[in-house]
């Protein structure tokens, strides 16, 4: 960044800003929404289905940025409230105890049928 000049770094910083607050998604993450209209998503409307995008499927950068945006905390509660749900335990696990993941698994066949396909 401290190599691009001035104007450019003002360019980007209004860019981001302005996704920052309309709660856009970022470009990073519209692989993740091939069956959703990716312009119309925003953050706030449609926290469940990024949280479970981006937890199921996404990389380590898409992962990063949720955490980023969300904080680990609120990743950590959304998770508890669902019991992990549709989610496998190495994914729970920067969140989760793996023995808590496994023991929510065990105790919901449906959900273990989906983590074991």
């Amino acid at each position: 960044m401290a190599a691009l000049p001035a104007e450019q770094r003002r360019s980007i910083a209004s860019r981001a800003a302005t996704v920052r607050w309309t709660g856009q998604l970022p470009e990073v993450l519209r692989s993740l929404f091939w069956d959703y209209p990716f312009e119309e998503l925003r953050l706030q409307q449609h926290q469940n289905e990024v949280l479970l995008k981006v937890l199921s499927y996404g990389n380590s950068e898409q992962v990063a940025w949720l955490r980023r945006r969300l904080g680990d905390s609120i990743i950590r509660q959304w998770i508890i409230a669902r019991k992990g749900r549709g989610l496998t335990p190495a994914q729970v696990a920067p969140w989760i105890s793996t023995a808590t993941a496994r023991r929510w698994l065990k105790s919901d066949p449906i959900a273990r049928l989906w983590v074991e396909r």
